[in-house]
């Protein structure tokens, strides 16, 4: 729940997840969108969403019809909101945080 860690999340922090035995970003991706086998025009929740990395994947896939970004970590979702404005992600694509 720090700013610190909001804020190295993806800056640094993430990157050792490859370490953890995790595939990697892309990978995670991939295999998180087979599981969810989305319909179209669905709804999903990130629960636990941290910065958003994958709500935000979510969006630009357009695979659903709205992502709602939910954590606990007030840090983490102002970080989410702070990547959402870099990256240009607009309202229209129908992110909601909780």
């Amino acid at each position: 729940r720090t700013q610190l860690v909001s804020f190295l999340y993806e800056r640094g922090w993430r990157q050792n997840f490859i370490w953890g035995g995790f595939p990697g970003l892309e990978k995670e991706f991939e295999m998180a969108k087979d599981y969810l086998k989305p319909t179209s025009g669905g709804i999903i929740i990130d629960a636990s969403c941290g910065s958003g990395l994958f709500s935000r994947l979510f969006v630009k896939s357009e695979l659903y019809c709205l992502v709602v970004a939910l954590d606990f970590s007030e840090n983490m979702l102002k970080q989410c909101k702070e990547f959402i404005k870099q990256e240009n992600i607009s309202d229209e694509y129908g992110l909601q945080f909780s």
